[in-house]
């Protein structure tokens, strides 16, 4: 089964999708461009789940962008109806990204960072469907 995972923000998404086990990052996409590149992704990439960071602060409370996630699900599950569409807490992979990439020495960590954050999400998805 392959998984599409997004890290939704304001202006700019990550994405990462699994193959075959493996996880791979895609290029962060536009917010205003989103859906249209998920319908591609999910036809070239033959993804069967897509899974959403859920925005919670570090105690587990609401924050402002929860809301804006929300909806976005919702959105996806009208456009994708043949999609189940799963949430997963997101907290930490924006640092655990940021972390890995400057150990790294990478260069434009801000255009990268979504992405990577994406695919700690999905391995944060797949390790607790594997150990369950």
């Amino acid at each position: 089964m392959n998984y599409l995972a997004i890290d939704l923000w304001n202006k700019r998404c990550g994405l990462a999708y699994s193959h075959m086990g493996y996880i791979f990052t895609l290029p962060a996409v536009a917010r205003v461009e989103i859906i249209s590149k998920i319908k591609k992704i999910l036809i070239q990439k033959e993804i069967s789940k897509i899974v959403v960071g859920m925005p919670y602060d570090l105690y587990g409370k609401e924050k402002k962008q929860l809301q804006k996630t929300q909806n976005f699900i919702e959105k996806l599950k009208i456009e994708f109806p043949d999609y189940e569409v799963i949430s997963v807490d997101e907290r930490f992979t924006t640092f655990l990204s940021l972390d890995t990439l400057s150990q790294l020495w990478e260069k434009n960590i801000s255009e990268k960072k979504d992405s990577l954050s994406a695919y700690f999400i999905l391995e944060t998805y797949l390790d607790k469907i594997k150990n369950s």
